[in-house]
């Protein structure tokens, strides 16, 4: 079995245009970007440094450069949305989604350094990024976006649909907790979707029990977890937060394809 951060024939014959376009200019390429995909997905995975990259997948400044334009050509958007409808399909789903789940999530940024974390999160205490995140019924990464922690989860939910919500031909419905009750009008005049908030209004006799399908999205934030460059924020911008958010969202939908 391969493993998290490897690719199948298979998987690599999904998104081999993406990463590798045919009739692409200029040299031929020293590392496979095959070997390159999985080395990014090997960091993100163990959150090593990049100057730990095995010498297996080459230089790391070579990595380093080819994520770089990776990230600024928004390849990594694009391997989510084909792996996401492929794992849809596989599970006996329509490609593209009708409704999806959002919320969010504040990590502790670095100690030290550069970077464009600010206080946030509950009470303010979190010094570090916020990120959201979008799911289909199933729990699959739809869509995903990190800012600093200082900006209101209404906000940056409100940015994630702003940016995705129009690549999303079938949504029609918008889930989220009543922290988000406030971008039902924008949601309905900006994107034409209807947004509906799901809580208790009492809390359920007998302990817990998850709202349906509310459940999903925390589960997608469990599995994110599982890739250890997101333990922490150690980006220096939001697009470097966000592009390594991407890249673990492309990670689980991997092993779900697997």
């Amino acid at each position: 079995m391969a493993r998290a951060h490897e690719l199948t024939d298979e998987q690599w014959l999904l998104v081999a245009d993406l990463f590798d376009p045919p009739g692409r200019r200029g040299p031929k390429a020293k590392v496979p970007r095959r070997q390159m995909v999985e080395a990014v997905l090997w960091l993100a995975r163990t959150g090593c440094q990049w100057r730990e990259l095995p010498e297996r997948y080459g230089r790391w400044e070579a990595v380093w450069g080819q994520f770089y334009r990776w990230r600024r050509k928004g390849v990594w958007v694009q391997a989510m949305d084909r792996l996401r409808r492929a794992a849809r399909t596989a599970a006996g789903r329509v490609a593209e989604p009708s409704m999806v789940m959002v919320d969010c999530q504040a990590i502790q940024g670095r100690r030290a350094g550069p970077g464009f974390h600010a206080k946030g999160g509950k009470f303010g205490r979190t010094k570090g990024t916020k990120r959201a995140v979008a799911v289909d019924v199933l729990g699959l990464p739809v869509a995903a976006l990190a800012d600093a922690a200082s900006n209101d989860d209404t906000v940056l939910v409100g940015r994630l649909l702003d940016e995705h919500a129009p690549r999303l031909p079938r949504l029609e419905l918008v889930l989220g907790d009543r922290g988000f009750r406030n971008l039902a009008h924008r949601a309905a005049r900006d994107h034409s979707v209807m947004f509906e908030v799901r809580y208790w209004e009492e809390r359920p006799e007998g302990g817990f029990k998850p709202i349906q399908p509310m459940w999903r999205i925390e589960d997608a934030f469990a599995r994110l977890g599982a890739w250890r460059r997101l333990s922490r924020c150690f980006e220096g911008s939001a697009a470097g937060a966000t592009a390594w958010l991407q890249v673990a969202c492309v990670g689980v939908l991997l092993a779900r394809l697997r």
